[in-house]
């Protein structure tokens, strides 16, 4: 029998059936598991159905790789890295029940080190190698044919093509009603089809990426903004914004959630924790330029926000100092490009780094905060960038003497840990951030004798837990569980701040009890926190707006204050 396998020898053709017969089987056996699940067998129509699955997706392998497998020389090394690649995604797809879309290829290519050693397994490499390695090596020494006459390969591949197309024909005609529902009603499929799922979205990233870098002139935007000059006495405004990663909103104990994971901000005066606020997307990469940006979800596109400017474009082209500290993995996306920023894991400073991944804990934010505070005087927003509950490795989030919940999940390879011990290590991370949250209210009381000072923190994104067996983030929007995409929003007021920007505390804590938000009212709310005028602002996004007092104008005539025009806030 080996020496007949030996013997062998493969036509380029012959070799496309093989690389196309291993995709249909063992090359997607995610894809396998979402159809088989799908296709209830209950008559001989949908018998017949479930046997013309293989037989469509090897036509359908068999044509999409002939493209491929059509070229000399470099068809046995393409094919080999595209079988290598599909068996790294099908470890993530199959473990954490990721889809492969182009969000997802997008934070591959802008992750960094750290996160990629975070994710290292031994099963991860036991994948590669059985499904990915091995697989390939035996294509690329499979024994190939001498080329034999032009007219001659010609005819194989077109015979091929024909054929092929013939089959396919059939069987979707077939089929037709079938297919429709099947893809209809799992819109999923068309990222879990190895390995075109990594080519398609591969090749939309990085057409969209040479748009965003080709060198153009900034789009100037709000170019109208002002703000009032700072009348005698006036004292300054200090806002922080801490932009959270990985938090969902249903784990916060300020949201109902039953555990103790708001420790630091629960017993604390003046919290306002909003109950129903919605991300503009699953992943860092989309929800940070979003939030940042004038555009909404429904609208956004990330060439534009990536060519014009951003909020704290505005706001520092209005005079207000800006500073950026970052401590998340992927950086700022952008967003921090034209204002002064400060990434804090390369300060390597010993007290908060001390993971071997080189990663920091979020207390390193506020390292030596003050100090860069004292430096500028005037208005001020400070960014802090969190690594939060970043996954898989979340026991990585925080110190040991943070630990609030135990037993406790300490490994990548969180599908295998039980649901109490993952649950309990994700929480220790909100407990972390929480008291993170509490420190920086504490550094913000400490300027309140001399400035109106603020505090607003809202997650990135979510994160599943093994909910319907998905882990992580980054499922596309239009099918991502609200454990994705239901994020926290919490806000803190010195009196002297809400006295002095008009504010009804109260009114705003009814709002944020009852109304719907998301990251759209960010850009707006923030602008009209530090009253600044222009044609861009929209007030019915704007949070505040509802809740702002009519400020009394001493008249002679004694002429009836007029109402604040309340807008309609925005609702996803």
């Amino acid at each position: 029998m080996y020496k007949y396998l030996i013997s062998l020898r493969f036509n380029p053709v012959q070799l496309t059936w093989v690389a196309a017969l291993f995709f249909t089987s063992v090359g997607n056996v995610a894809l396998w598991q979402t159809l088989w699940s799908n296709v209830e067998v209950n008559s001989l129509h949908s018998l017949l159905f479930l046997i013309s699955l293989p037989v469509f997706f090897f036509c359908l392998f068999n044509l999409l790789l002939t493209p491929i497998l059509i070229l000399p020389y470099v068809r046995k090394p393409l094919l080999a890295l595209l079988v290598i690649i599909s068996a790294s995604c099908s470890y993530f797809m199959l473990y954490y029940n990721v889809l492969i879309d182009r969000s997802m290829i997008q934070n591959v290519f802008e992750t960094n080190q750290a996160e990629l050693i975070s994710y290292f397994s031994i099963p991860l490499l036991l994948t590669i190698i059985v499904l990915g390695v091995l697989p390939a090596v035996v294509m690329v020494f499979l024994p190939a044919q001498k080329t034999g006459r032009p007219l001659q390969t010609v005819l194989w591949w077109l015979g091929n093509v024909l054929v092929t197309f013939a089959v396919l024909a059939v069987v979707t005609m077939a089929f037709y009603k079938d297919y429709a529902s099947l893809l209809r009603n799992n819109l999923q499929i068309k990222d879990q089809v190895l390995p075109f799922n990594v080519v398609r979205n591969t090749n939309g990233y990085l057409k969209r990426y040479l748009k965003r870098t080709k060198s153009q002139v900034l789009r100037i935007v709000a170019a109208d903004a002002t703000r009032p000059a700072a009348a005698a006495g006036e004292r300054p405004k200090l806002v922080i914004v801490v932009v959270g990663e990985t938090a969902r909103a249903q784990n916060f104990a300020l949201n109902g959630y039953p555990r103790a994971t708001n420790p630091s901000l629960s017993p604390r005066e003046g919290i306002i924790s909003f109950k129903h606020v919605s991300s503009c997307g699953t992943a860092t990469a989309i929800s940070l330029p979003c939030m940042f940006s004038r555009m909404t979800r429904s609208q956004y596109d990330e060439v534009r926000a990536a060519t014009e400017e951003n909020l704290l474009d505005i706001l520092q082209r209005t005079g207000i100092n800006l500073l950026w500290r970052n401590n998340n993995n992927g950086g700022c996306k952008g967003m921090c490009a034209r204002v002064p920023s400060e990434d804090m894991p390369t300060l390597n400073i010993v007290e908060h780094c001390v993971n071997k991944d080189g990663t920091c804990y979020d207390n390193v934010l506020l390292h030596q905060l003050n100090a860069r505070i004292d430096a500028r005087q005037g208005d001020m927003l400070i960014v802090l960038h969190q690594l939060g509950s970043h996954g898989p490795t979340y026991f990585e989030r925080y110190p040991e003497h943070d630990k609030a919940f135990s037993p406790t999940c300490d490994s990548n390879q969180i599908q295998k840990c039980t649901n109490d011990a993952l649950t309990n290590t994700y929480d220790n991370t909100l407990v972390y951030t929480d008291r993170m949250l509490g420190k920086t209210i504490d550094v913000l009381q400490r300027y309140s004798d001399r400035r109106d000072v603020a505090m607003i923190y809202v997650s990135d994104h979510g994160e599943s837990l093994g909910e319907r067996g998905m882990y992580l983030h980054g499922t596309p929007y239009i099918i991502a569980p609200k454990e994705q995409t239901q994020v926290p929003m919490v806000m803190w007021f010195s009196p002297t701040f809400a006295q002095h920007a008009h504010l009804n505390l109260a009114c705003l804590r009814k709002n944020a009890d009852n109304k719907d938000y998301s990251h759209d009212n960010l850009y707006h709310s923030l602008l009209g926190l530090f009253d600044v005028h222009s044609t861009v602002y929209q007030s019915d996004l704007d949070v505040f707006a509802p809740c702002r007092e009519p400020i009394a104008v001493a008249s002679p005539t004694a002429i009836p204050e007029k109402t604040m025009e309340s807008g309609t806030l925005k609702t996803l």
